[in-house]
């Protein structure tokens, strides 16, 4: 599929002007950057004179989304090691919270002042790219099929163009407290693998004292999304599974998003893992020490490590149904994209940006926000492996294309129609099947009116059955 934009002024740049506008540097220079030199090498920028006599030094200004687990890890880090290899070049990063991103792109780019580049959430690439914000990314930079795959050069191709491309993608795990299994006499391959088992399990190291939680065996308040979203592929499959039967239309209300719901709210009713009436997120409860597993998604890696550093912890795969794939659904993590409005940058710029989706960066990165890298280069690197250890073995092997299914994204309105949803069953009480099918015809009514390119339906899926294989 070509995605399309009917209002899109697209900035086109032909390889010709491309080269022209980067100061005639080439593909290989740009991307010389991205990895460490040899003894006696240049670098990218030193190949294209960045150091020349009487030449200034660039100066770019870099919006990264302000992210507590990542921010140091930029700034004593990745910006020095990428300055130390371009000399001629200076990165000014400023860290701004992710929800102000795109209004401060929109209104700064309408001022002629954007920055040279940015971070940006998944969720803003279809108004950016609209309102004409973001720069193509040049053939030269990205082959983007043969680094990311197919699936990837399908969903990221607007009008042949390429705007912003995955860091990686991440999914839901099962997080687990080492030190609290082994009081209790387990070991993380104690934890069972199918359903049955583990909530019988989970249930009998529950601990309650009256109406209070004192131990959680499974922590999931406020991640319920996240678990119906992969309790559907467990339940219906790959296809079936999938929320979206095209790329404008939406369903919630068939029988395994009953079925999913009903099975969530039974955590809490049946099996009483979990508290609803304490309103304690079970991200706090795990970080506190009063959950042994927590289901979320992996991003919370990064905090694992840099907020709850005194809880030893692991990731299991998520359980299924019979306690073999599928695991569900997996999402991406949308980059850095190129913003400039200064023609003198370009050169600069994809040389940073260069640096910022190769190995070298993205093998910080991507520990550090939970992903398994796009790369599919470092797909068998050992520290991004099923062999990697108890902190990513699992991020490995769920987000592989046979494993899990990713839908693709939608935009943040039609995210506020779903986290309805959760509120409206679990908070109120409402009738699982009467408020998904509101929810459906508010998201039908929202898709209708505008198809989302960023969807990988049922259609696609049966149309492209390779992107469920371990080539996808």
């Amino acid at each position: 599929m070509s995605n399309s934009h009917p209002t899109l002024l697209k900035k086109k740049f032909s390889r010709r002007q491309f080269l022209s506008m980067a100061g005639t540097v080439t593909a290989g220079t740009v991307l010389a950057a991205c990895a460490p030199s040899g003894p006696g090498a240049e670098t990218g920028a030193q190949q294209a004179g960045a150091e020349a006599p009487g030449e200034e030094t660039i100066e770019l200004i870099a919006w990264f989304t302000d992210r507590r687990s990542i921010n140091q890890m930029t700034e004593e880090e990745a910006k020095p090691d990428f300055e130390a290899q371009n000399p001629g070049i200076i990165v000014n990063v400023q860290f701004v919270p992710e929800s102000e991103i795109q209004q401060k792109l929109l209104t700064s780019n309408a001022a002629g002042n954007a920055p040279d580049l940015s971070s940006i959430d998944e969720t803003f690439l279809d108004t950016l790219t609209k309102e004409n914000v973001l720069l193509p990314i040049p053939a030269e930079v990205v082959n983007v099929k043969a680094k990311l795959g197919a699936l990837s050069a399908d969903l990221y191709d607007i009008e042949g163009k390429y705007f912003g491309l995955p860091n990686g993608v991440f999914s839901s795990q099962i997080f687990y407290n080492a030190t609290l299994l082994d009081e209790l006499g387990y070991t993380p391959e104690d934890i069972p693998d199918n359903w049955a088992d583990y909530l019988k399990w989970a249930a009998d190291i529950t601990v309650w004292d009256g109406d209070n939680l004192e131990l959680s065996g499974l922590a999931v308040y406020v991640n319920e999304f996240s678990m119906y979203e992969d309790l559907r592929f467990q339940i219906a499959g790959s296809i079936e599974g999938n929320i979206f039967p095209t790329e404008s239309s939406m369903v919630h209300a068939d029988g395994p998003g009953i079925e999913a719901w009903q099975f969530i709210m039974d955590l809490y009713d049946v099996h009483k893992v979990d508290s609803r009436e304490e309103g304690l997120s079970s991200r706090e409860r795990f970080g506190g020490g009063r959950a042994v597993t927590l289901y979320n998604w992996t991003w919370f890696n990064g905090l694992m490590d840099t907020q709850y550093t005194d809880i030893d912890w692991g990731l299991k795969l998520p359980p299924t149904m019979s306690g073999e794939p599928l695991y569900g659904r997996r999402g991406p993590d949308v980059g850095f994209t190129v913003t400039t409005q200064d023609d003198s940058h370009l050169n600069a710029v994809w040389t940073f940006y260069s640096y910022l989706f190769s190995p070298v960066y993205l093998a910080k990165y991507c520990k550090l926000r939970g992903i398994q890298p796009s790369l599919k280069e470092m797909w068998d690197d050992p520290e991004f492996s099923a062999d990697a250890g108890p902190h990513w073995g699992a991020v490995a092997v769920k987000n592989r294309p046979e494993n899990s299914v990713d839908p693709g994204f939608w935009p943040r309105e039609l995210v506020d129609i779903n986290n309805r949803i959760l509120p409206a069953i679990r908070d109120e009480g409402e009738p699982i099947a009467d408020v998904l099918t509101r929810i459906e015809e508010a998201g039908n009514e929202f898709l209708s009116a505008s198809p989302q390119w960023s969807i990988q339906s049922r259609e696609e899926y049966e149309a492209h059955p390779d992107w469920l294989t371990a080539e996808g």
